[in-house]
């Protein structure tokens, strides 16, 4: 007896915890809906990448000669001025070349004097030379010499000159012999001269790589011993970009990055050159865009990674709707079947009929999708009474020649295809009106078919409104701006601020629960039963 008092309290407590714990159906109609308030705030389009922080202007400064460190006498971080000595490499082969380039030109000069005296020696010898011949012509005309004398005068004097030509040749190349030791001694100076490096440029030593005693061997490429950094009041990121998103990255756009040092700051920048030439990376193509900014903190090092957003667009304080609320669709069918009300001007965002907002199918007719369109059309063209009672019949055609409508009651999948019926009955129905407009009713007609057609490429969309006492969310039609990855801009519509639209939730699809079977009187619900 115990033992079966047991076991009936056992199921008894199954029982009554199955009752206790699985929902009652007579009790809810679903799991509620997610809602938001649409409000106002700040929408940017824009695309990201990455790239290093750098200076804007880098120095390499090395060293042309070669020799052992002899002094450094700046660190990193030093802040130097232009001439500033920042090393000093062992001069004393290149002091002791150039002391002997001295004694080279001291020597050379002499012998120069030397061949300039001999120019002046054989210019005198020519003189005599040139006075005998003469001299000896005169007599032998008076027949006191012979004429063998006067030829061997003459002899004299050819030699005179030719040792003229050859001093003065000597004392040419002796002077250049003294310009090329001088030349010899201005390239041992400059050697010396760099033996002391200096900075060319005021900045900040950012790198080096040199220590005292150390041979620096200067051969076809001068070796960097030194990097100095300009400015550093402002950086530059070179950053990649991919080759599907430059097309919209332009000079001059703000760029808004931060680094993994200050993760919750912000800085700014601006778009300064966007290279033509791209750079493949395993069958990836990006380009490399150029962003400055200002550090005038010092906040900013350069080798910092810049998570770079570059800004396409961007709208301050505008109406906008999370992105999950454009995605949302209810589970019901009968539901989802209004969206295609919305788009043709049915909902509107304003109250269904009964039927629509119990979940039945707009009426024709009067009421209903054909009405709705009707009086939208005679109220944007200001239709006169016989343009209305033809633009209704014309909308009765339309709907008859465009087929039953379809029926999301009986064919889930019939939601979706509400929207392609009400816009064929509408385009049918405003061909046929068009003839009896007036002149200013086509111009409204023409601009409001190019602001349809506007919303249609990737500019409009649909959001369900939950109305305040309702428990059946509605859809309204809006048309779509800039997005980003959270928001999407408002630009149209009948959506206003304060609006509860729907981000999720909502009663699942029928198909979802139809496998689930729930004994009468509560207990447990056993699936695929």
């Amino acid at each position: 007896m115990r033992k079966w008092f047991g076991v009936t309290a056992g199921l008894l407590a199954i029982g009554a915890a199955g009752y206790v714990l699985w929902p009652k159906d007579q009790d809810t109609k679903g799991p509620p809906y997610r809602t938001e308030a649409v409000g106002t705030g700040m929408v940017q389009r824009a695309v990201s990448a990455t790239g290093g922080l750098e200076p804007l202007v880098t120095v390499d400064i090395g060293s042309a000669v070669s020799g052992p460190v002899a002094e450094v006498l700046v660190d990193f971080n030093a802040a130097v001025q232009a001439g500033d000595i920042l090393a000093r490499l062992d001069d004393q082969s290149f002091t002791a070349r150039v002391n002997q380039i001295i004694a080279d030109v001291s020597a050379q000069n002499a012998a120069l004097d030397v061949a300039k005296a001999q120019v002046l020696q054989a210019e005198a010898e020519l003189a005599n030379a040139r006075s005998e011949f003469e001299r000896s012509s005169a007599l032998s005309a008076q027949g006191f010499v012979s004429g063998q004398l006067v030829e061997q005068k003459q002899t004299v004097l050819a030699r005179a000159e030719a040792a003229v030509t050859v001093a003065q040749a000597q004392a040419k190349a002796a002077a250049a012999r003294v310009q090329q030791s001088r030349a010899s001694l201005a390239s041992a100076q400059v050697d010396l001269g760099r033996t002391v490096i200096r900075s060319p440029v005021q900045g900040v030593v950012v790198d080096r790589r040199v220590e005292p005693g150390q041979t620096v061997a200067a051969s076809f490429n001068a070796p960097v011993l030194f990097q100095i950094a300009e400015d550093l009041s402002r950086l530059q990121a070179k950053i990649s970009v991919d080759e599907a998103d430059i097309g919209e990255v332009k000079e001059d756009l703000a760029v808004a990055f931060t680094v993994d040092a200050f993760p919750g700051r912000a800085f700014d920048g601006r778009v300064t050159q966007v290279r033509k030439r791209g750079v493949e990376n395993q069958g990836v193509v990006s380009y490399t865009v150029i962003v400055e900014a200002n550090n005038p903190n010092g906040d900013l090092l350069p080798g910092m990674t810049a998570n770079a957003e570059i800004v396409i667009e961007r709208r301050p304080d505008v109406l906008r709707v999370p992105n999950n609320a454009l995605r949302f669709r209810p589970g019901d069918p009968a539901v989802s079947a209004l969206a295609g009300a919305a788009e043709t001007g049915q909902a509107g965002g304003g109250a269904q009929t009964g039927s629509a907002q119990a979940g039945g199918r707009p009426q024709s007719g009067g009421g209903g999708g054909g009405g709705r369109m009707l009086e939208q059309l005679a109220k944007e063209l200001e239709l006169d009474e016989a343009q209305r009672t033809a633009a209704a019949a014309a909308f009765e055609r339309a709907r008859a020649a465009a087929g039953p409508m379809p029926d999301p009651r009986s064919d889930p999948a019939a939601a979706e295809a509400m929207r392609p019926y009400f816009r064929k009955v509408r385009e049918a129905a405003m061909r046929e009106i068009e003839p009896l407009l007036r002149p200013e009713q086509k111009e409204k007609l023409n601009a409001m078919r190019a602001a349809r057609e506007g919303q249609t490429i990737g500019r409009s969309g649909t959001v369900w409104v939950l109305r305040e006492g309702a428990t059946t969310p509605v859809p309204v039609q809006i048309q779509l701006g800039v997005a980003d990855d959270a928001f999407t801009e408002v630009v149209g519509g009948a959506l206003k601020p304060g609006d509860k639209i729907v981000t999720g939730g909502g009663p699942p699809a029928p198909s979802q629960t139809s496998g689930a079977l729930r004994p009468p009187g509560g207990g447990i619900r056993i699936r695929g039963a």
